[in-house]
């Protein structure tokens, strides 16, 4: 083997990522077998309407989760390992009372755009309930085993007995209750193994001040998923205000972009437990990813311009074009970029902000540009007004890392 193929391999890196991978290959595959299967049973509008649930409550999971989701893993590999279970028991603290605010909020606005009341909570307890789980505590313990046996495992099992049900009955409703029975049991089992330890350490509720100290922490991660989601939430539920039978097409396309995203996790969750082990090595670290993160990049827009028009025909029978298959490549490019650079790099760094300001910026220009351009191009205009905010935020961050991690001159 050539000694640079010999070097990455062995790298510590891609070791992780490759371990991190199993869950995500199988999970990615159920979840294409689950969009062809689901389209044939229900056809394209039942399949948009399940698109339209689960981006409704995947955006309110973020909000459950409160910015754990995306510094939780960086934030608890830096903390002593007897820290680690009082982390996460602190989070937990601030998490289930926003479930129990958020969920019924999702539930409300999934009836208001035309779903069944049945339909829309079950769709919250698949999609919004993992918000308060364990999965990023896994990713920052390093226990890829952990992450595919009480996260992955028990999703890719809900999703097989979702489509067995819903072959047995073609009704969305049954599809859902399967995959939420399964959902809440995994993260019911994830965090009972996670608060289990043997470091001797004493479990405590956190002090009020010292919750809300540490939830303005958790304010950039925040931010961060939070408006980077809105830019495909929120055209999804423009289009089906003012086009519903477009909602399936861009449905489509962000959905094989999002299952190129869930192909990125495996190396952004290792990154980020290898970027902040060594405190010496931090900056060395972290400019690597960003390096790395731009071959990333490159080689997925590639991947997702070639490989998008034929996937979602194979899947849906729903015609992507060339054009929107370009413009979904810029943008997953950049989203890679985005991602590794400001989660793995910044974040281990000390440089959070980055992540909100950049993540608002992108939100604000998606947000004053969407209505006009969904009205005026249909799905281009809003595909294309997702993607150039990505690409400005994919630059911002990757510029910030570059300062931050410069040499500091020394003089003579």
């Amino acid at each position: 083997m050539p000694l640079p193929l010999r070097r990455l391999f062995s790298h510590a890196l891609f070791r992780r990522s490759a371990l991190f991978s199993i869950s995500v290959i199988a999970s990615t595959v159920v979840g294409l077998v689950s969009i062809k299967l689901i389209t044939d049973v229900l056809g394209t509008a039942g399949w948009g309407n399940l698109y339209l649930l689960q981006a409704i409550n995947q955006f309110a999971s973020i909000l459950v989760a409160f910015g754990w989701g995306a510094t939780g893993p960086a934030s608890v590999a830096a903390l002593a390992p007897e820290d680690r279970r009082q982390f996460l028991v602190d989070s937990l603290f601030a998490r289930v009372p926003l479930l129990l605010v958020v969920g019924p909020l999702a539930i409300i606005l999934g009836i208001a755009l035309g779903s069944d009341p049945a339909m829309a909570i079950l769709a919250t307890l698949t999609y919004t309930v993992p918000g308060v789980g364990a999965a990023w505590y896994f990713v920052g313990t390093n226990r890829p085993l952990a992450l595919l046996a009480y996260d992955a495992l028990p999703a890719i099992l809900g999703q097989i007995a979702g489509l067995i049900a819903v072959v047995i009955v073609p009704a969305l409703w049954a599809y859902l209750a399967a995959t939420a029975a399964f959902t809440m049991g995994g993260v019911l089992v994830g965090l009972i193994v996670a608060l289990r330890g043997q470091d001797g350490a004493r479990l405590h509720r956190p002090a009020p001040s010292a919750l809300a100290a540490e939830m303005r922490t958790q304010g950039h991660g925040l931010v961060t998923l939070l408006f980077g989601n809105l830019a495909t939430t929120l055209p999804a539920v423009l289009l089906q205000i003012f086009s519903p039978t477009a909602v399936p097409v861009f449905g489509m396309v962000d959905r094989i972009f999002r299952y190129g995203v869930i192909v990125l996790g495996p190396i952004l969750q290792a990154a980020q437990s290898w970027v902040g082990e060594q405190a010496d090595l931090l900056r060395t670290r972290a400019r690597t990813v960003m390096w790395f993160s731009i071959g990333i990049g490159l080689a997925g827009g590639v991947c997702f311009a070639t490989l998008a028009p034929v996937f979602s025909q194979l899947l849906g029978s729903i015609e992507i074009s060339p054009l929107l298959a370009v413009i979904g490549a810029i943008a997953f490019a950049s989203e890679c970029i985005g991602q590794l650079v400001g989660l793995a790099g910044l974040v281990a760094l000390g440089q959070g902000r980055v992540l909100s300001r950049s993540a608002v910026a992108g939100a604000v220009v998606t947000v004053g540009l969407l209505i006009p351009a969904t009205g005026f191009g249909g799905v281009t205009g809003a595909l294309a007004v997702v993607a150039l905010p990505l690409v400005g935020v994919a630059v911002w961050r990757a510029a910030a890392l570059w300062r931050t991690t410069r040499p500091t001159p020394t003089l003579e």
